[in-house]
């Protein structure tokens, strides 16, 4: 796990933050102040209360972030407000009831924020009052009575747009104006009206022509410029929705992806470090065989290069071994070649070696895994494709010969092709990332990386669809 330090707090600001609160009924109690961050909620002060209900939040030095706080009254009581740049001004409650009796002096803002939940807790009261009668009418499959519906649902969502879009002329460049918009989805046109009756596959390109304007125009409400979005309960994961449900599986495509939200954050740089740290980790963490390629690329495009600045020398120096280490063994890459000395003491070549495909295993005697491993490759992938003329290269990683020749004869490995580097000279360990062992990688006939980081079982199922290209059918 690529672990980073993230700094993503904004400037510090003398001018800090005074907050008054009132509350009536809870004399003597503790009211928290926390922020979203990352589906999260973390408390940033804490106001006791006096006998008269009146307590404050405040810092003379520092003023808090932009984003979306909430005020925690209790576990199950809370109340969200919205931190811009005004950061004094006082709240009063005179119940618990606090989202139809809270108010605001000294900050429109939250006033604004306020009304917009209270109306869209009665949009949403509409839109489910709307599905709820659409759920139980006994028509509801005829096309007219559809069209009834989905009209009455378009004009929930209509007063929606109009309702927000009100809210930012009024509040232009704020944190509510930057948050509320965010909330809003591109309106996806319908596709059936304008893809012709005698398209081949037509629903199939119905649904293609959608999901690019969707991936096209998925970031059009949002306001990558401002740190705000960092600190809401939705920001992340609608970054995670994106890059898992938009984004094509392809390390090119996740690369690209990546930059285009950062540079779009490049003015912004509390944004532009929280972006940074979530596609290099996304990139990192990645699961699917071959998207490390997005990593390598986006290391050497933004860390590499130094465009990243705030990082220490330890945590740079991690990312960007990280970054050398995977660059040399990319899948659908050629394999970088191998001239080593052999059991017998000839020499060797990974390129030299004519096959349809190349089992390469990086090992070594006395790892507990590869114990289990290496004879296991032996049995499921040598001894099911050697008959169709697949080879292992075989480099053994440790300098005690006797070792070594002990476990090949141990487990009748003489037909691979057992060689080794006791000086140390080729740096296999960096060109294919062998820092720990086994690793294992296959290879077709012109030495393309075509698998690595897989489970014995995996590369057998991986190796019966490559010779299946080729009409050979292996049980």
């Amino acid at each position: 796990m690529l672990c980073l330090l993230l700094s993503i707090a904004d400037k510090a600001d003398a001018q800090g933050y005074n907050i008054k609160i009132t509350v009536d009924k809870m004399p003597g109690k503790n009211i928290i102040l926390a922020n979203y961050f990352e589906g999260k909620v973390y408390a940033v002060d804490t106001a006791h209360l006096d006998n008269k209900g009146v307590g404050y939040f405040k810092d003379s030095k520092k003023k808090l972030a932009r984003g979306m706080y909430l005020l925690l009254f209790s576990n199950s009581n809370y109340f969200d407000l919205i931190m811009g740049d005004t950061q004094n001004f006082s709240i009063k409650s005179d119940t618990l009831d606090v989202l139809n009796h809270i108010e605001f002096e000294g900050s429109p803002e939250n006033t604004a924020f306020r009304d917009f939940q209270r109306f869209m807790v009665e949009q949403n009261q509409k839109s489910k009052t709307i599905r709820e009668e659409y759920d139980k009418d006994p028509n509801k499959e005829k096309e007219d009575v559809k069209k009834a519906y989905t009209a009455r649902f378009e004009q929930a969502d209509k007063e929606v747009r109009a309702y927000i879009a009100q809210m930012i002329k009024k509040y232009p460049n704020s944190a509510l104006a930057t948050f509320a918009n965010f909330t809003l989805s591109p309106e996806i046109p319908d596709f059936s009206q304008t893809v012709p009756e005698n398209t081949k596959d037509r629903d199939m390109e119905i649904r293609r022509q959608a999901y690019f304007y969707s991936k096209k125009h998925y970031w059009d409400y949002t306001n990558f410029a401002d740190s705000t979005l960092i600190r809401t309960p939705i920001f992340k994961s609608k970054l995670d929705d994106y890059f898992k449900n938009m984004v094509m599986v392809h390390p090119d495509s996740l690369y690209l992806s990546c930059v285009e939200i950062l540079e779009k954050s490049r003015p912004c740089k509390p944004m532009f470090r929280y972006l940074m740290n979530y596609c290099l980790v996304y990139t990192f963490d990645n699961k699917i065989m071959g998207m490390d390629e997005a990593f390598v690329k986006l290391g050497h495009h933004y860390y590499v290069s130094g465009i990243v600045d705030w990082l220490d020398k330890e945590q740079m120096k991690k990312i960007t071994d990280e970054v050398y280490k995977r660059q040399y063994n990319l899948l659908n890459h050629q394999a970088i070649d191998l001239k080593l000395p052999s059991l017998e003491g000839n020499w060797v070549s990974l390129h030299e070696t004519k096959a349809p495909f190349i089992l390469l295993v990086f090992w070594e005697p006395n790892c507990g895994h590869c114990k289990k491993q290496v004879p296991l490759a032996k049995k499921e992938i040598f001894e099911r494709f050697a008959p169709h003329g697949l080879k292992v290269f075989a480099v053994n990683t440790h300098t005690n010969k006797k070792e070594w020749e002990d476990f090949v004869e141990k487990h009748e490995l003489f037909d691979f092709i057992n060689c080794w580097d006791p000086n140390r000279q080729s740096n296999y360990w960096t060109i294919y990332n062998v820092f720990s062992t086994p690793v294992m990688y296959i290879l077709d006939k012109d030495k393309k990386i075509i698998a690595k980081n897989l489970a014995v079982d995996q590369m057998v199922d991986l190796l019966k669809r490559e010779y299946e290209k080729q009409g050979i059918k292996i049980k």
